[in-house]
């Protein structure tokens, strides 16, 4: 009961993040998780609660639901998470635990630079190429670790301004979310304890998303990077305890 107390609490803090910025969550329920029960459950749960809070973002935000930008970079990434979510099956505990710290700490080397060159101005177009390149990849890191966001990040905030990265993001990463879901069905591992702990951190995940998209509103871009660097550093040492000690 309190392990599951501890998770309830953070899901209002992951994913108040995700409502303000359109990603995040993952780098601090995935790393907690993965401590408090193991890594497979922590990004099979993790897959579950992206796939709800995404189709809430959807159904509640104009935006979010008329927006087309972004859809190669989505199916490329349904690829990827597939083949992620299988390979999470074959590879060593502690291989899995690396891959997670390092793919925090890209994110946190993502926002770090995003913070020095400040927030676009205006956006551009996502190009074919490099959307694709960045959906695979991101799609394959988070099959492993249930953090897919920084590679999009990194890729994405240099063409697009914070809300409209908050905008695609939420799109793309739905996708990807309902995909590792349903490989996970088919892989057949911990789907059915995720589904339960998923269960559990529903009524807090759906309060905060209230809050963090309320909040969106009215933040600034500037505000969106500092806060981004933040939960990214604090996410590092999560990783990095996971990796040195909970493998």
């Amino acid at each position: 009961m309190e392990l599951l107390a501890i998770i309830s609490v953070l899901s209002l803090l992951a994913y108040g993040l995700k409502g303000l910025t359109g990603f995040g969550p993952a780098l601090l329920f995935v790393p907690v998780a993965s401590v408090l029960f193991n890594q497979p459950l922590a990004v099979a749960a993790s897959g579950v609660l992206d796939a709800t809070s995404g189709a809430a973002m959807t159904v509640t935000d104009r935006q979010i639901r008329r927006g087309r930008e972004g859809f190669l970079v989505g199916a490329t990434m349904a690829v990827g998470t597939s083949a992620g979510v299988v390979a999470l099956s074959y590879i060593p505990s502690i291989a899995a635990a690396v891959l997670l710290m390092v793919a925090v700490v890209i994110g946190l080397a993502s926002v770090v630079i995003a913070q020095r060159r400040g927030p676009v101005e205006e956006s551009q177009k996502i190009g074919s190429r490099g959307g694709a390149v960045v959906g695979l990849l991101a799609g394959f890191i988070g099959g492993i670790t249930g953090i897919n966001g920084p590679p999009l990040v990194i890729y994405l905030q240099r063409i697009l301004t914070p809300h409209d990265l908050r905008i695609v993001v939420t799109r793309v990463l739905l996708v990807s979310a309902v995909v590792r879901v349903l490989t996970f069905l088919v892989v057949g591992d911990q789907i059915a304890n995720a589904m339960l702990l998923a269960l559990v951190c529903l009524p807090m995940q759906l309060v905060a998303l209230l809050i963090g998209t309320k909040l969106s509103r009215i933040t600034s871009p500037g505000m969106l990077t500092t806060i981004n660097s933040t939960i990214v550093a604090f996410s590092v040492l999560l990783a990095a305890y996971n990796t040195l000690w909970g493998s």
